[in-house]
């Protein structure tokens, strides 16, 4: 999967995943902002494990719905 260029250097974390979870892309400044969770490494993780309860099922069910 390719992103615009310009996403790269993007002043605000960008984290991308699948409607599975998969985290498929993260830019530079997400990068750094999750940098003591793995940074780079996060990229093939799940982003559902990334978060605790309450905000895990929250996200689920944002995914699930698409909203």
């Amino acid at each position: 999967m390719t992103f615009p260029d310009w996403i790269a250097e993007f002043p605000g974390a960008v984290t991308v995943c699948d409607p599975q979870g998969s985290i498929l892309y993260m830019n530079q400044r997400s990068m750094a902002t999750f940098a003591a969770e793995g940074g780079a490494a996060l990229v093939g993780q799940n982003v559902l494990d990334c978060h605790p309860e309450p905000s895990r099922s929250k996200l689920a069910r944002l995914m699930e719905t698409r909203q």
